[in-house]
């Protein structure tokens, strides 16, 4: 290493290769221009957007998580006296995980679904294969999607009035979509 003054090497600061009359000094900018006001507004929206991907994608990892969870529980059915035990277990474990499918129907209300797919998958599918493997002990044949799509419509109460709800349209859509990719590729497949 050099003890010379002036040599700066790759540390140097590059504005500092510059005359102090050359260099560009910071303009006030005016806050409430109109563009630096569109510019505030999309970072909004943009911040918004995050923040509710997140969120999705947290739903999601907890969707998978349980899903995975009553898998591995359904895995240990060995005898049938254990099963009835065992499946009922089960149930209890995919109604916390259908309360997290509402909550995620519910953040997706009102928004374009495509734009959080990425998001969501992940748990659906985890969510789907739970309630397939279940459905398959119990009755020892596949489940169709409409009564996957059953198990997705949930009760809301409205100033006192019960109402039956599809505000999960857009996680059954999803469900359909994946089936009908599904049923595509196994279809090519065979």
């Amino acid at each position: 290493m050099s003890n010379k003054e002036g040599s700066g090497g790759f540390r140097k600061r590059k504005h500092d290769n510059f005359p102090h009359n050359q260099r560009r000094e910071g303009k006030d900018v005016n806050s409430s221009s109109p563009v630096m006001l569109a510019f505030k507004s999309f970072q909004q929206e943009l911040d918004a957007r995050h923040d509710k991907y997140e969120r999705l994608v947290k739903l999601s990892r907890d969707i998978t998580v349980e899903s995975k969870r009553t898998i591995f529980l359904l895995h240990r059915i060995t005898s049938a006296p254990d099963m009835e035990e065992i499946l009922t277990e089960s149930e209890i474990k995919l109604d916390g995980v259908r309360q997290k499918i509402l909550q995620v129907a519910q953040e997706l209300s009102g928004e374009d679904m495509h734009q959080f797919h990425r998001a969501i998958t992940t748990g659906l599918q985890e969510y789907v294969e739970a309630v397939s493997f279940q459905h398959f002990i119990k009755t020892r044949s596949l489940i169709s999607m409409d009564e996957i799509n059953k198990q997705l419509i949930f009760t809301t109460e409205d100033n006192g009035k019960e109402n039956k709800t599809t505000a999960v349209t857009c996680v059954l859509q999803e469900l359909i979509l994946l089936h009908e990719w599904g049923s595509f590729y196994y279809s090519a497949h065979l």
